[in-house]
């Protein structure tokens, strides 16, 4: 019988990239991968805070506009390759996120990868069309030629490299 699996073990699935059963060792190690990388950016965030704070009181006030666009700029570098990094390098070396398969069932995990890069391509191209468009002046980005041929290529491009990042998971076994 197959049990149903819970909001929280989804959400799991998806920010982790685990394809599969979630099993209680796979859980309980993403769990702390999860935990360190939190308590590393709760820290971060109070340090990185105090900081800006402290260049504002220095400063007068004058330059809030270019103090605010490095701290964001230095966040965004922070989270997307110190966290996100970690969390990527963490699992791959603990094996936690390859999707075991057999080899006669290779072929149609392949082309469920293919079909899910399709989808996750589709879904990324429309919303970041959306958002775009909803962001530009007078929502003229949702009728643009240009906006939607660039949103096109946009969403090709993660779907390939969704479909490549799954790829390199898949661990054949006899």
């Amino acid at each position: 019988m197959k049990t149903k699996e819970t909001l929280a073990t989804k959400l799991i699935k998806r920010f982790y990239g685990v394809q599969g059963v979630l099993d209680e060792y796979r859980r309980q190690e993403l769990y702390k991968i999860g935990n360190t990388g939190f308590m590393v950016m709760f820290y971060y965030a109070l340090i990185s805070n105090f900081i800006v704070l402290f260049v504002f009181s220095l400063d007068n006030y004058k330059h809030t506009e270019d103090i605010l666009m490095w701290y964001i700029s230095a966040n965004m570098i922070f989270l997307i390759c110190g966290i996100c990094g970690y969390i990527i390098f963490t699992t791959k070396r603990k094996h936690l996120i390859e999707n075991e398969v057999e080899i006669k069932d290779i072929k149609s995990q392949k082309r469920r990868l293919i079909y899910g890069s399709i989808r996750q391509g589709i879904f990324f191209g429309i919303v970041t069309f959306i958002l775009d468009g909803m962001m530009s002046p007078h929502f003229s980005n949702l009728t643009s030629q240009h906006s939607i041929w660039a949103h096109i290529i946009e969403g090709t491009f993660f779907g390939v490299g969704m479909y490549f990042f799954q790829r390199m998971n898949l661990k054949k076994v006899q």
